[in-house]
């Protein structure tokens, strides 16, 4: 049996060091997809392949939302390139803890190949980790620093088998579920003994990082991905940080006493990964600094390259530079 992961990743020099090492202790290849980083994810990615992980890694500059066809792209690459039986998806802030799960995951997942039942894939509820600002921040190693943990999610990720593409099924948005086809013979379990430890939010600059670029990409992938609704929690905090970014830059909840009120459990995940050698140290707000300005590279020279590219789209936005409304 062979396990593939696959991984969307985009500045996150911070934790992509432990979370690639980590997924190799449960994973034979790891495919990622990466989605134009310039804080130095790229550098230590590439390090690690020298070193002799066994990665695939390929690269688009994508500054739009399109996440079911870069979902589904994956998932065709580890089932048709790289023989998966089953593939993992996994954000690099997700770290698999089989602590509850007898045998562990790759005994589990044996388990249904070897089951009468038509298993396409299984959800793994999240273990969300919080930051809180009493966490020792000389501590490089992510899941060593943020110890703290809220009750299981009922939500989480999917890991989907081969048998997905035979039901002529997909990996939908977020690669939080499935879908099946009317008809199909196919189901989806849940296994709740295994956990996805979850460091979505490591420290306040890199939140704010993730709610500029995360609604950015939404607002660059026009009306029609508006409508349908992706993303919406960052909308809240990104307008927050346009209109009034003191009520959350300045706000004594996120610098002083994030997650100190909440009701978090002392509970440090099984971390597997090793020591690490190429992650920079912990520097948030530099980071994040050259994360926004790299996406701001990114989108100011697509939008030059469409003007230069369609006199349509050039017409267009000389016709709106020239507006002038009056206000007052």
């Amino acid at each position: 049996m062979r396990i593939v992961a696959v991984s969307r990743v985009l500045d996150e020099v911070d934790i992509i060091e432990a979370f690639i090492r980590h997924a190799a202790a449960f994973v034979d290849h790891h495919i990622i997809l990466d989605n134009g980083s310039r804080d130095g994810t790229i550098e230590v990615i590439r390090s690690l392949a020298e070193e002799g992980l066994s990665l695939t890694v390929y690269q688009s500059r994508s500054i739009c939302f399109s996440e079911r066809d870069m979902n589904n792209w994956l998932y065709n690459e580890a089932v048709d390139r790289h023989d998966a039986d089953w593939v993992a998806c996994l954000d690099s802030d997700e770290f698999y803890d089989e602590r509850q799960l007898p045998g562990g995951l790759r005994g589990y997942l044996q388990g249904l190949e070897n089951s009468p039942e038509n298993v396409v894939a299984v959800r793994i509820p999240w273990a969300h980790y919080n930051y809180r600002t009493h966490d020792d921040t000389t501590e490089n190693l992510v899941p060593r620093r943020i110890t703290h943990r809220t009750e299981i999610a009922a939500d989480g990720k999917v890991i989907v088998s081969w048998r997905l593409s035979k039901e002529r099924g997909l990996v939908l948005e977020g690669q939080h579920d499935v879908s099946l086809p009317e008809g199909s013979g196919g189901t989806v379990v849940t296994e709740r003994r295994l956990w996805i430890a979850h460091f979505s939010v490591r420290n306040a600059a890199q939140y704010v990082t993730k709610v500029v670029r995360g609604w950015a990409k939404i607002l660059t992938a026009g009306q029609a991905c508006l409508d349908r609704g992706f993303s919406t929690h960052y909308r809240g905090p990104f307008e927050l940080l346009r209109d009034h970014p003191e009520k959350l830059l300045r706000s004594e909840w996120i610098l002083e006493r994030e997650n100190e009120d909440r009701c978090v459990i002392d509970d440090p995940m099984d971390y597997r990964g090793g020591p690490l050698r190429y992650t920079p140290p912990n520097d948030p707000e530099m980071q994040s600094v050259r994360a926004l300005i790299g996406f701001l590279s990114e989108v100011c020279t697509r939008y030059g390259e469409l003007t230069d590219a369609l006199p349509v789209a050039r017409a267009y936005s000389e016709r709106i530079e020239r507006r002038i409304d009056r206000l007052i």
